[in-house]
């Protein structure tokens, strides 16, 4: 899987960790965290190629039909302060 717009260290991997991992009512996501938040966002962008099903157009009109497609390359949609990933699109 190629990951465009992917960065060696992102601003939020440079952020401490405040959960109590003693503690759950101490942690993530009962307590803020950002840098939790940021990991867990980043840790749902895919790494492996993946496969959907796309429709089949004719004319500009939905055929009925749908066709597989293996995704290869994603590009990430990043914040600004922390370079989080708020999203990725293909």
């Amino acid at each position: 899987m190629k990951i465009n717009n992917s960065l060696d260290v992102a601003r939020w991997e440079k952020t401490r960790c405040i959960c109590q991992k003693n503690n759950i009512e101490q942690c993530y996501p009962l307590m803020k965290c950002e840098h939790c938040r940021c990991e867990e966002c980043w840790n749902s962008v895919p790494k492996e190629n993946f496969k959907v099903q796309e429709p089949i157009m004719k004319d500009g009109k939905y055929t009925g039909k749908t066709k597989t497609r293996i995704v290869k390359e994603i590009t990430l949609v990043r914040g600004h302060d922390l370079e989080d990933v708020i999203g990725w699109e293909f």
